[in-house]
């Protein structure tokens, strides 16, 4: 009965995993049509495609298509490839080209490289190049995993290291308050400069044409979307899509469960993490004030303190995060029953890669890696296509690795704004948290 119970435990994970996992609804979220704008013949022109797009075609098929680097497939009809395979050949091509955005480590050993993004469920990794030569430094590199990894050529019109340059120029973007711009990533699946704007009319539009030619970022290089990021706020009397005990008291602490600081609404808990060799919960700035006591589940009783605010960023150039000094024992867990047992860098959360969040109203959801950028002056951030919803604020982002021991997970990372529109959300890094905090999380 124990391990009937555990065996369906791990179905009812496998159905709620993002638009990387097997259920029709997920792959169906991932291959819905979303618009975006481009440059051609002097004029800007509205087209789409599937939101994640190499899990919704053939690699054959793609308009950028330049050949994969080995015979062998890692996939069948009766072959499924190993992920943790998959990851550690991006990992070995990440180390391969040098760079590391987050610490400012741009230099590259594949001067041609555009940019990477991975298929979980063929065991693919993309990536753009234009030289030859560095196709085939890739090939010698990642030969060890041929027959379980495969690596799809795009041809590549600009460098990654041009497309940072010009991220760093667009910059200057939101300072025009007319554009309303809230994106910018410069790695993604386009090679492309991405620009998110609140609000996409042929006005904006010559606006920002006006502004590219001033910064001298060239027009066929951008691509722009309707992007309406906002932090995950919720109204006190807001009630939950789904009925779950995160929202009642829990001890001891752990992630992914309901709380409240006076005078604001409630958020989600992220993880524990110590300060200074001191216990206590990460979650999102703009849910605190510094100083504050803290609650769990709110507070509508003095017994649901938890300890207080100690420290609170919420800026463009510090994040949004907080760290709440706690009085109760801290678990390392995310609720309903994963095990906190790492974290992984920015650098190795690869777009295309699955992602989980647990949060306080829309529970425990999953997606993609679409896109990683610049939200609102606030560098560094990823975006994915989990689903969240008002009130799962400081909900902690991680990675559960499939076929493996369910109930272990790596952090990736601490939510904090979404788009209902487009169905995205954005977290901070967990490498970026760590930095700005001063802290390390709790493993178990």
């Amino acid at each position: 009965m124990k391990l009937l119970s555990v065996l369906l435990l791990g179905l009812l994970v496998l159905g709620s995993f993002g638009s990387a996992g097997s259920g029709n609804s997920d792959k169906d979220k991932a291959c819905q049509l979303v618009s975006y704008w481009v440059f051609e013949n002097g004029q800007w022109v509205e087209k789409s495609e599937p939101k994640v797009w190499w899990y919704c075609q053939e690699p054959e098929k793609a308009e950028s298509f330049d050949g994969f680097a080995f015979k062998e497939m890692p996939y069948g009809l009766f072959k499924k490839p190993d992920v943790k395979i998959l990851h550690q050949a991006a990992r070995d091509l990440t180390d391969l080209v040098g760079i590391n955005e987050l610490h400012g480590k741009l230099s590259t050993n594949l001067p041609s490289y555009g940019g990477m993004f991975i298929n979980e469920e063929r065991g693919l990794i993309f990536v753009y190049m234009k030289d030859e030569k560095d196709k085939e430094k890739i090939k010698q590199a990642l030969g060890k995993y041929r027959g379980k990894v495969n690596i799809v050529f795009l041809k590549g019109r600009y460098s990654f290291d041009q497309l940072v340059k010009w991220k760093e120029k667009a910059k200057e973007l939101f300072r025009i308050r007319e554009l309303e711009v809230t994106w910018l990533s410069a790695e993604n699946s386009k090679n492309r400069l991405i620009i998110g704007l609140r609000d996409v009319s042929p006005e904006k539009l010559t606006v920002l044409s006006e502004h590219l030619s001033t910064l001298e970022i060239p027009k066929d290089a951008v691509i722009v979307e309707k992007i309406d990021l906002k932090p995950l706020n919720l109204e006190k009397d807001y009630q939950l899509t789904q009925s779950l005990s995160r929202y009642e008291p829990v001890r001891p602490l752990m992630g992914g469960i309901q709380f409240q600081v006076p005078s604001h609404n409630y958020c989600t808990l992220g993880f524990p993490a110590k300060r200074n060799g001191i216990a206590g919960m990460v979650t999102a700035g703009h849910c605190t004030e510094e100083g504050a006591p803290a609650y769990q589940p709110d507070t509508s009783d003095p017994s649901y303190y938890i300890g207080n605010v100690e420290v609170k960023l919420c800026s463009p150039s510090q994040g949004d995060m907080a760290w709440i000094r706690t009085t109760v024992d801290v678990s390392p867990k995310i609720y309903p029953y994963y095990t906190i047992k790492g974290f992984k860098a920015s650098q190795y959360q690869y777009v295309g890669s699955a992602v989980l969040k647990s949060g306080r109203t829309t529970g425990l959801t999953g997606g993609t890696i679409e896109q990683k950028g610049e939200f609102a002056g606030v560098d560094n951030q990823v975006l994915t296509t989990m689903e969240a919803a008002a009130g799962d604020s400081g909900s902690p982002t991680f990675y559960w690795w499939r076929g493996y021991v369910y109930q272990y997970v790596e952090l990736y990372g601490l939510l904090w704004a979404y788009d209902p529109q487009k169905e995205y959300s954005v977290y901070n890094p967990i490498d970026n948290v760590m930095e700005k905090l001063d802290i390390v999380p709790i493993t178990g």
